[in-house]
């Protein structure tokens, strides 16, 4: 392990299995969690919403891509940048506005505080002035 003179970083944070019966393959703690939590979802899609059958095929398929998933997704996750992060920056990129395509028509709508009448705001009375 590399000296560091930080305490955080210090600790091993990989599952290394039983005593004895090591894996042969590390696994951080925090991948544990978070794939547990894609293979349950991929299981509640398949089952409930696609109505992918049971059986040994389709288990295994789901675990196989809960792995794959599981390793691009904890390979953006770690400690400098947990989870929520890097969900909440997928989303916003998402849904960030993008420029206008070549030809397409472009519609701005003018906020309802803009629309307001002059006349109304001329006879509201303005602070510090006293009209007499």
């Amino acid at each position: 392990m590399i000296d560091n003179d930080d305490m955080l970083h210090r600790v091993d944070r990989h599952y290394l299995g039983p005593t004895g019966f090591t894996l042969p393959f590390r696994v951080r703690y925090g991948a544990v969690g978070i794939g547990a939590a894609i293979i349950f979802t991929l299981f509640f899609i398949a089952r409930a919403i696609v109505h992918v059958p049971l059986n040994f095929q389709s288990i295994l398929i789901i675990l196989a891509l809960g792995v794959v998933i599981t390793s691009k997704v904890t390979k953006y996750v770690n400690a400098d940048r947990p989870l929520w992060s890097v969900l909440k920056a997928a989303w916003n990129d998402l849904n960030a506005p993008r420029p206008p395509k070549v030809g397409q028509t472009v519609v701005l709508r003018i906020p309802a505080a803009f629309h307001t009448p002059r006349s109304a705001q001329d006879t509201a009375p303005n602070e510090g002035n006293v009209s007499r």
